[in-house]
């Protein structure tokens, strides 16, 4: 995970670089719209030709091909301007995959940190398996995943769940909870979804509150005094379409600050 999380940030780093290169784009089509516009005082032969840029009335200089007509040398411009222009919308793609890709190893190298058993890091690897990061080996046998989310008592009785990876926070958010429980994740951060249980929608100041602990402990702000937590009732989060398990939008989220101190929780079972 580590060796495919620092590809992948390397990959981002010459991706933003190869995206500054095309920040010039606009000024070969501007040269080329200037060209067409007072070409005719062109005699032939130019290295350049100096003219008023009627988007900003600043003078400037076009660079020519003293080989080329002004109208070859507009339409040079222009070609360069639309080579820039497709690669800047392939680059943005490729940028918005490669950030998902960091995401994701991101979040498998936190579900990592708070492993605590084999189980839970045989789940990790069927994941990995499945994204296509790990070559599965053939065998006739089924991979069985035992490993289970984290199961807390909150101090007025409230049954709180944290997911362990992304498999079980794709299984607590979207098919374990009802609508009106309350769903719990740190804000910006890969972290576990914290799912707690509630009849009506209705809990204690409390129960928020040591959620938000939960939420903020088993992220990657872990030890930190203070963590925004976004909460919402479950049925406010809806799945990305096309996304890996796990991620998902939310609008209208309530939040909280506080700290991942955990040790006054009943920890159930995992």
């Amino acid at each position: 995970v580590q060796t495919a999380l620092e590809r992948s940030c390397k990959k981002y780093d010459l991706q933003l670089k190869q995206l500054k290169d095309t920040e010039k784009r606009e000024k070969y089509r501007i040269y080329g719209e200037l060209l067409n516009t007072y070409g005719y005082e062109l005699k032939g032969g130019e290295k350049s030709f100096k003219c008023i840029n009627y988007y900003d009335n600043k003078e400037i200089t076009i660079p020519l091909d003293p080989q080329l007509t002004a109208r070859e040398n507009a339409q040079k411009h222009f070609d360069k301007y639309n080579k820039l222009k497709r690669t800047y919308e392939a680059l943005s793609e490729f940028i918005k995959e490669t950030q998902d890709d960091i995401l994701y190893l991101e979040s498998v190298n936190n579900a990592l940190d708070i492993a605590l058993s084999e189980d839970d890091l045989a789940q990790i690897k069927e994941e990995l398996t499945q994204s296509g990061y790990i070559r599965r080996k053939f065998t006739k046998r089924k991979v069985k995943l035992k490993s289970q989310p984290f199961h807390y008592l909150s101090s007025d009785g409230y049954h709180i769940y944290v997911g362990k990876n992304n498999f079980q926070n794709e299984e607590l958010t979207f098919h374990f909870a009802n609508g009106g429980d309350w769903w719990f994740h740190a804000k910006g951060t890969p972290g576990s979804h914290v799912i707690v249980k509630s009849q009506d929608g209705e809990m204690p100041d409390r129960v928020f509150e040591e959620a938000g602990k939960l939420a903020a402990y088993y992220s990657k702000n872990r030890g930190n005094d203070k963590v925004e937590i976004d909460y919402i009732e479950k049925k406010h989060v809806k799945k990305v379409n096309g996304a890996r398990p796990g991620f998902v939008i939310y609008h209208t989220n309530y939040s909280l600050v506080i700290d991942s101190d955990i040790s006054g929780l009943t920890l159930l079972e995992s």
